[in-house]
C-alpha cells in the first residue's frame, strides 16, 4: 500500500496500538469496528461470505459433473435407424430413378 492515502494513518494507528501494548487481535478488532469487514484481507467464513469460499469449489465440481455426463452420453451406442416400410422405400426409389432419368 505504498503511497496510498490509507496506509500512512493506518500504519501510525497500528504503531501507536503496539506501543500501547495492545494485542494483535484487539488491533484487528478496532480496525473492523471502524471500517467494517472490508478492513480484513480474508473475509470470515460465515453468512454470505461462505459463498466466496465454496463458490469456486462448487463451480469446479459442477463442471466436472457436466463433462462426466457428456462423455458418458457420447459413449452410448447410437440408436438403431428406423425400419422403413418396403412399399414406401420402393416409391422413393422409383421417384429417384425418374429424376435421374430426366437429368440424362
Amino acid at each position: 500500500m505504498l503511497g496510498c492515502h490509507y496506509s500512512a494513518p493506518a500504519r501510525e494507528k497500528i504503531h501507536n496500538a503496539v506501543a500501547g501494548g495492545q494485542s494483535d487481535d484487539s488491533i484487528v478488532a478496532a480496525f473492523v469496528k471502524d471500517q467494517g469487514i472490508k478492513a480484513l484481507i480474508v473475509p470470515p467464513a460465515e453468512g454470505f461470505n461462505v459463498l466466496a469460499w465454496w463458490g469456486p469449489v462448487i463451480m469446479i465440481l459442477g463442471g466436472l459433473a457436466v463433462i462426466f455426463f457428456w462423455i458418458r452420453r457420447m459413449k452410448q451406442p447410437a440408436a438403431a435407424p428406423p425400419v422403413l416400410d418396403s412399399k414406401v422405400l420402393e416409391r422413393y426409389q422409383d421417384s429417384i430413378e425418374k429424376d435421374l432419368a430426366k437429368l440424362d
